[in-house]
C-alpha cells in the first residue's frame, strides 16, 4: 500500500472528486499520469496536515493545491498557441453566443418574459374579447408591440446585410455558413434580452411613467444594439480567412486618401499561411482581393 495512503487524515472528499473531474482536461495520453502525481499530492499534503506541519494553512494549501492542479491540466490541454489560436478562431465568436444564451436563460429563469409574452399572445389569440363588450384590449397592445418592435429590428438587420454583404467576395460553405450563424446568435440573443429586460420592469416597477419611459429606452437601445451587432457581424467577417475562418494578422495600410491612382487599402495575411486579403478603404479602392499562397508560405 502507498505510504501516502496510510495517513489518519484523510484529504476532503470533495477535493478527491474534484481532481477527478478536472482529469478529463487533461489530453487523454497524459491524463494518467497527471491523475496520479496531483492525487499522490494531495494525499501527501494530508499527511504533513496530519502530523501537525501545515494545520493552520492545512485548507489554504488545499485549495491552492487544486487551483494548481486544475491549471496544469488546462495549460496541458491548451498550450498558449492552441489557445491563441481558439480565440482568434470561430470557436470563440459561437461559444461566447452559447454561453450568453445560456447566462440569459439562468438570470431570467427559465426566459420568464418569453413564456410571458406566449402565453399572453395564445390567451389573446384563443379568448378574443369582442369590441361590443371592450373597447380597449391591453394584452392586443402587448403582443403586438412586442412582435412590432422584432419585426422592425429583423427589417433592420436584413437592410444592413444587403450593404454590408456586397462588399463579402469570399465563397466557401464554412464562411457563408459562420456569417449565418453569427447572425443567427445576434438575432436570438438580442431579441430575448429585450423580452426579459420587459419582463424584470413588469415585475419589479409598477406602472407609471418610470415604466413607460424604460420600455421606450429600452427599445430604441433594442434597434441600436441589433443595427450595430449586425454591422459588426459583417466588419468581423471581412477581417478573417476565408479557409480557417481565423482572424488575419499584420495589417498594413497602404496608399493616401488624396491620391486617385494609389487609393489607401489595407494589406493582411493569414496566420496559418491560406492568403493574404487587400480591404479597400474607400469607393476608389475598388473591391476586396483576395490572393491564396501555396503552402511554402505556411513555415513562416
Amino acid at each position: 500500500m502507498d505510504a501516502s495512503r496510510e495517513s489518519a487524515v484523510k484529504p476532503p472528499v470533495v477535493c478527491l472528486w474534484l481532481l477527478r473531474t478536472a482529469a478529463w482536461l487533461a489530453p487523454p495520453d497524459g491524463r494518467a499520469e497527471w491523475n496520479e502525481r496531483w492525487t499522490s499530492r494531495l494525499w501527501n499534503l494530508w499527511i504533513l496536515i496530519d502530523r501537525g506541519e501545515l494545520a493552520v494553512h492545512g485548507q489554504v494549501e488545499t485549495a491552492r493545491l487544486c487551483r494548481d492542479a486544475i491549471k496544469a491540466a488546462f495549460w496541458m490541454r491548451f498550450n498558449p498557441v492552441t489557445l491563441r489560436r481558439w480565440w482568434r478562431g470561430p470557436g470563440a465568436v459561437l461559444t461566447s453566443g452559447a454561453v450568453a444564451l445560456l447566462l440569459l436563460a439562468l438570470l431570467s429563469h427559465g426566459f420568464r418574459g418569453l413564456r410571458e409574452l406566449i402565453y399572453i399572445t395564445m390567451q389573446w389569440k384563443l379568448d378574443p374579447r369582442p369590441a361590443s363588450v371592450i373597447k380597449y384590449d391591453p394584452r392586443a397592445d402587448f403582443v403586438v408591440g412586442h412582435f412590432a418592435a422584432i419585426v422592425m429590428a429583423l427589417l433592420v438587420g436584413v437592410a444592413i446585410s444587403t450593404l454590408c454583404g456586397r462588399v463579402l467576395q469570399h465563397s466557401g460553405w464554412k464562411y457563408w455558413a459562420f456569417l449565418g450563424a453569427k447572425l443567427l446568435l445576434i438575432s436570438l440573443l438580442l431579441p430575448l434580452a429585450w423580452i426579459e429586460l420587459g419582463g424584470f420592469a413588469r415585475a419589479h416597477i409598477p406602472p407609471g411613467g418610470l415604466r413607460v419611459a424604460l420600455a421606450t429606452v429600452s427599445t430604441l437601445s433594442f434597434f441600436g444594439a441589433f443595427g450595430c451587432s449586425v454591422i459588426w457581424a459583417f466588419a468581423d467577417q471581412r477581417q478573417r480567412c476565408p479557409d480557417c475562418l481565423g482572424y488575419l494578422a499584420l495589417p498594413v495600410t497602404i496608399g493616401s486618401w488624396a491620391s486617385v491612382f494609389n487609393p489607401v487599402t489595407t494589406e493582411m495575411i493569414c496566420d496559418e499561411g491560406h492568403g493574404s486579403l487587400t480591404v479597400a478603404e474607400n469607393e476608389m479602392s475598388g473591391d476586396d482581393r483576395w490572393v491564396k499562397l501555396d503552402a511554402s508560405w505556411k513555415e513562416f
